[in-house]
């Protein structure tokens, strides 16, 4: 978030217009305590934010970088939204690393006939994602973690800043003595949680698990519109974290494009794929195809 406050205000003016962009500034410039209330416009209710969560809202509500409407791939994933609705499903996006709900709202609020799970293994930044997702009946929270497996965790650096909470997975012993054990959840369990549901979307910032989600295969991945997730190496350095996940992406026909912090990444339809070999996938729909390369 720039520190000039005349580029804040000309930022929110081409975002909002003039007179909201005007509002919304002058309303976060004369909010001095720990917690700031913003009403955006075209939202039925004020986000509730801390004073530190204001560089994730300039990320996700100002430089939209979860918006994907401009790429050319936006018309394929609509068209795909279309056609599960069309077909009697339900939509599924998962939100993992949920944080206080901005990028739930953002999603919500685009596509309102999907269902959107939303994880987030913090305890105060869970109590903020109800608050700001309580007015979207669409939006599911859990209090846990994204792994590749049923099991225990825990967030290892209690003490750092509420977007950088990062788990460790606990032994069946360890789990019995911590006070504050999460639940793990995976991707198809989260699918197994509606029926006649299709996974959609996946937005994925989990501060390195993606090591974990990514270390075997992924046969969810090939059946996913679109996926944003940001990696961690920068994080964690020479530990590898995105090793996994380029591996995973290695074994599907996708775009991938770069935006922000996030790597943006659309499925390609096999019809528009050269000489694609098409395997079926381990199903978790009986009609879905995995393309491998």
């Amino acid at each position: 978030m720039p520190t000039s406050r005349l580029r804040q205000l000309l930022k929110f003016i081409r975002v909002f217009g003039i007179t909201d962009g005007i509002r919304l500034w002058f309303s976060l410039l004369f909010q001095t305590g720990p917690s700031i209330q913003l009403q955006l416009p075209h939202l039925p209710s004020p986000i509730q934010l801390r004073r530190h969560d204001l560089p994730i809202f300039w990320q996700i509500m100002i430089m939209k970088e979860n918006d994907f409407h401009s790429l050319p791939q936006a018309s394929r994933v609509s068209d795909t939204y279309k056609k599960i609705l069309s077909e009697g499903n339900r939509p599924i996006i998962v939100d993992c690393g949920g944080h206080i709900g901005l990028s739930a709202v953002w999603f919500a609020s685009r596509f309102p006939e999907a269902t959107l799970y939303c994880i987030e293994p913090d305890k105060s930044n869970f109590n903020l994602l109800q608050q700001n997702t309580a007015a979207y009946p669409n939006v599911i929270c859990l209090n846990g973690g994204v792994w590749n497996k049923p099991c225990h965790l825990e967030i290892q650096n209690p003490l750092s800043g509420s977007a950088s909470f990062q788990l460790r997975e606990l032994s069946i012993s360890d789990s019995a003595e911590r006070p504050n054990v999460l639940r793990a959840y995976t991707i198809p369990e989260v699918l197994q949680l509606e029926e006649k549901n299709r996974l959609f979307l996946v937005k994925m910032d989990i501060e390195g698990a993606e090591a974990q989600v990514f270390q075997e295969p992924t046969p969810w991945l090939a059946q996913t519109a679109v996926m944003i997730i940001e990696l961690h190496d920068w994080l964690m350095p020479g530990q590898g974290t995105s090793r996994n996940v380029f591996k995973r992406l290695g074994e599907n026909n996708l775009d991938v494009i770069l935006q922000g912090e996030n790597l943006l990444l659309f499925q390609i339809p096999d019809a528009q794929v050269p000489n694609a070999n098409k395997t079926a996938s381990e199903p978790l729909h009986d009609h879905v195809l995995a393309a491998k390369l």
